[in-house]
């Protein structure tokens, strides 16, 4: 179902940048028993290639008969162009517990994945269906949307704005065929601080501490994988009563810690990535 968008926003002057063109190719993966994601949302324009990873054949099958694949073998894989708005479930003929949905918006928007300080600009940025000159940018603090800003959108169906940030809120660009889903971003004063010391059996002690004092949030540390391509998180933790937490992690790992909401994985704020030092030597 496409979700309702509640937004809030402040004062902005509109900026016009460079970016992807305004029509797309997503990929969902079929795996043995699920689509993944499951949900998606596209602009109208965009196509979805659904891409067989599993060693069954399956179908993607549109509820409402819009679109049908045949069956799709292992390595293969299955287009559609969403030209139309609206949200549209689907699932596998063969396996009809796989289901999933693509959701098509006339305008997508994209904000700052982490928290962002009180004062500070927040970029926004999106894609428009074709034929889109403007988008209106909206607030709702709770009492109702309200214009806030106004984006150009740029030959590729690109647009951009800068809103500063008073507190957190969410986002959603209108144009006149629709909205975009609503984009959470949250305004807080926060940092972690990070130090580390060696310790024995090739590992060391990370301590996190986050300021302001927030005991019993979670924060999650995240190892930098080179054999995986990226952040992996590896374990969690609650704050102590001052506001800190002790990881045990592999000596010379590189390391971040991402301060969540009560979710465990949302995140609010980053620290910068440190490299751990290397353990001492077990004494016998």
């Amino acid at each position: 179902m496409i979700p309702r968008a509640a937004t809030v926003l402040w004062a902005a002057a509109a900026l016009a940048l460079p970016a992807t063109a305004s029509a797309d190719t997503q990929n969902v993966g079929i795996q043995t028993s699920a689509f993944g994601p499951n949900q998606l949302s596209v602009l109208a324009g965009d196509t979805v290639e659904w891409n067989n990873q599993s060693l069954r054949s399956h179908t993607v099958t549109a509820r409402d008969g819009s679109f049908a694949s045949p069956q799709i073998g292992i390595g293969h894989s299955f287009t559609t162009t969403f030209t139309n708005g609206g949200a549209f479930a689907y699932y596998c003929q063969v396996h009809p517990f796989m289901t999933g949905e693509v959701d098509v918006y006339p305008v997508l928007l994209q904000g700052p994945v982490n928290a962002v300080s009180p004062g500070s600009p927040i970029e926004l940025s999106g894609r428009a269906e074709a034929g889109t000159s403007t988008v209106d940018i909206q607030a709702d603090t709770g009492s109702g949307f309200t214009h806030v800003a106004s984006a150009a959108v740029d030959g590729t169906g690109a647009f951009h704005t800068s809103v500063t940030a008073l507190a957190s809120a969410q986002y959603r660009a209108m144009v006149p065929a629709g909205g975009s889903p609503a984009v959470q971003v949250l305004v807080m004063d926060r940092s972690l601080a990070l130090q580390a010391r060696p310790s024995r059996n090739r590992t060391a002690l990370l301590r996190v501490v986050a300021t302001p004092a927030d005991p019993g949030a979670i924060v999650l540390l995240e190892v930098q994988l080179r054999e995986r391509f990226g952040w992996w998180p590896t374990s969690r933790r609650r704050l102590d009563a001052r506001s800190g937490a002790v990881f045990r992690v592999r000596a010379g790992a590189r390391v971040r810690v991402m301060l969540t909401l009560d979710d465990g994985w949302t995140p609010v704020v980053t620290s910068d990535a440190m490299r751990l030092p290397r353990a001492r030597r077990s004494s016998r």
